[in-house]
């Protein structure tokens, strides 16, 4: 019998909803003050690739998938449009129990401490042994989410048209009725 384990970086992409995407989600993102950790993320379409090659076909092994590169926690926060809160270390499990509590975010303490510490992992053996390349890279498989959650917005994009309109109006003094 042959068997393939693979062992994927975090979801992310438009679609999928996870602990991580709810985090990067919030309206303020809390971080552990003095840590920046380091994320690997795999773009949800490439996800599907490497489960569905993983069942096609017979690669016997252990394989890491994941995106080319890494973000920075600050990175992400500041694509995502997000000021971040730190919290000292020892508050960190506290803050991280209320979140929870309120349904805000998962952040059980193996969240908390991949949130403070990161991980990066070795892809070498997926293209090598598992040939596998994904098409997105960690940094615009984040995008990905950011643009279509349009995270990166201070305003959603009809008030946004609805103030352009309104200013319109104002300057040009006709009123189109959409104001």
């Amino acid at each position: 019998v042959s068997v393939t384990t693979l062992r994927f970086a975090n979801f992310f992409g438009p679609q999928v909803q996870t602990p991580m995407t709810s985090y990067f989600s919030l309206p303020v993102i809390p971080v552990v003050l003095g840590f920046d950790a380091r994320l690997q993320f795999i773009h949800e379409d490439d996800g599907l690739e490497a489960l569905r090659r993983a069942t096609a076909g017979e690669y016997p092994g252990t394989f890491n998938v994941a995106g080319d590169g890494v973000i920075l926690v600050s990175q992400a926060a500041r694509r995502a449009g997000r000021p971040v809160l730190p919290i000292v270390s020892p508050f960190a499990f506290t803050v991280g129990a209320v979140f929870r509590r309120l349904g805000l975010a998962d952040f059980s303490p193996e969240q908390v401490r991949f949130l403070t510490y990161g991980r990066g992992i070795d892809t070498t053996r997926m293209r090598t042994g598992f040939g596998f390349v994904p098409q997105h890279t960690t940094s615009e498989t984040f995008d990905a989410f950011v643009e279509a959650h349009n995270l990166n917005r201070l305003l959603p994009p009809e008030r946004v048209e609805n103030i352009e309109d309104q200013l319109l109006a104002l300057l040009t003094g006709k009123d189109d009725g959409r104001a």
